[in-house]
């Protein structure tokens, strides 16, 4: 008897042990408490085994999506490098594109005549611009501080002088228009190397210190710069036209190379320093410091001068190569800048450069009659008033509330501006809706 009830207790031991079991589980699963360590094993194994039967027998409907979704991996992988290939082979048919341009650009021409004619067009307003670039260390020292952009502007003006005499004296005394280039070109040079060392020169006129050397050497070099478009554009003419377009990128660098010099040149920011000694009434005294910018005004004036008399050696071995003079045009010098074209030269060589689409085009579009010549001179001296004359002497009290660091900047970048617009136009399409409106 006495085992049987011990075989009946050891049952029902079994049995609480396993009920136990079983609500440990179910208490586990509802609560983040951990399991106990004398189960643990246990929940391992009834956590994993379930896994593994689902992969096992995984139904075919879950097999056929996965297969689905391997199959849009690959085709937007194949799309993706359709589209790769596709723009590929938009960048090389542009590539192609422009090796054309590049060759039609480099046919029937000479490069050691491009860049003759580049240094040419370099000598043209490389000393106006270096001067007004300098303007923002020149304000510093001048006696006429921020008003001495007004007076260079008054002294450019009076450089228009030039071109009204030239003008005027055409037709009756001058019979080579070559030997006054010549005499131009060194008179920029001239005046951009007596800058670099008089820029700071003044005198006394009428009771006040006034920067005479800075005025008289910017006339001069004004001179060179105004009467550059009716002499040294002229002379191109007698090239073919091709070349003229690089007279046009030497006239822009003009104003690029002096600026980019510039920048690197920088300007000093005024600080204030605080000094050892105070006041009588215990305040500290501070006094105004302008580091100097990298090198000083007088090494930016010889870069100048360095310009020029490249623009004059260029203009020199322009005038007397022989592989220079084989790239003239058909024409007869007659008088001066006169010229005599033949007009069936003319017009071969013009409908080799020039696309038929640009022909249709110009065939399209009428002559300017009267009318519009004198509105499209009207405008250009309107723009060329405001351009060369108004901004310029504005400018430095248009930055004067921030600064000389903003004026160098200014005065640096509007000088940028020009060439990079004329570059930009060469890719850019060109249309006439005023002409046209009129």
């Amino acid at each position: 008897m006495s085992s049987i009830k011990s075989d009946k207790q050891t049952s029902v031991n079994v049995n609480n042990v396993n009920q136990d079991h079983i609500h440990s589980l179910n208490d586990s699963q509802d609560s983040t408490v951990q399991p106990s360590p004398t189960y643990s094993s246990c929940l391992v194994e009834n956590a994993v085994q379930p896994k593994i039967l689902k992969h096992i027998s995984t139904p075919p409907s879950q097999r056929q999506s996965k297969s689905t979704l391997k199959f849009d991996i690959y085709s937007k992988r194949s799309s993706e490098s359709s589209e790769i290939s596709s723009l590929l082979n938009n960048g090389n048919k542009m590539r192609n594109r422009l090796n054309l341009t590049f060759n039609k650009m480099l046919k029937n021409r000479n490069l050691i005549v491009d860049m003759l004619a580049i240094f040419f067009g370099i000598g043209t307003w490389v000393g106006i611009n270096g001067t007004f670039i300098q303007l923002p260390l020149l304000v510093e020292i001048a006696p006429e501080g921020w008003s001495l952009p007004s007076y260079l502007s008054v002294m450019v003006q009076f450089g228009n002088l030039g071109p009204l005499i030239y003008t005027l004296m055409h037709n009756k005394s001058i019979k080579s228009d070559t030997i006054l280039i010549y005499g131009l070109l060194i008179l920029g040079t001239i005046s951009a190397l007596l800058t670099a060392f008089f820029y700071s020169e003044t005198a006394i006129i009428f009771g006040e210190e006034h920067s005479i050397a800075l005025f008289v050497l910017t006339f001069l070099t004004a001179i060179n710069a105004c009467s550059s478009s009716v002499l040294f554009m002229p002379y191109m003419g007698r090239f073919k036209e091709i070349y003229l377009v690089t007279y046009f990128i030497g006239e822009g660098l003009s104003g690029l190379l002096p600026s980019v010099v510039a920048l690197i040149q920088g300007i000093g920011i005024t600080e204030c320093i605080l000094t050892n000694g105070t006041t009588s009434e215990g305040e500290n005294i501070y006094e105004k410091y302008t580091p100097p910018p990298s090198f000083d005004t007088k090494v930016f004036f010889i870069f100048i001068f360095t310009m020029c008399t490249a623009s004059c050696v260029g203009f020199f071995l322009l005038d007397r190569l022989k592989l220079a003079k084989k790239e003239y045009a058909n024409v007869r010098v007659i008088h001066g800048n006169n010229y005599v074209y033949d007009e069936t030269e003319t017009k071969r060589t013009s409908s080799r450069n020039i696309d038929t689409t640009d022909n249709d085009d110009n065939d399209h579009q009428s002559n300017l009659t009267s009318k519009q010549y004198i509105f499209m001179l009207f405008l250009i001296g309107a723009i060329c008033f405001f351009a060369n004359g108004v901004f310029n002497s504005i400018q430095s009290y248009s930055c004067l509330p921030y600064g000389s660091d903003a004026y160098h900047l200014s005065a640096t970048l509007s000088v940028i501006a020009n060439p990079v617009a004329c570059f930009l136009a060469i890719f850019l399409g060109r249309t006439s809706f005023l002409i046209k409106l009129l």
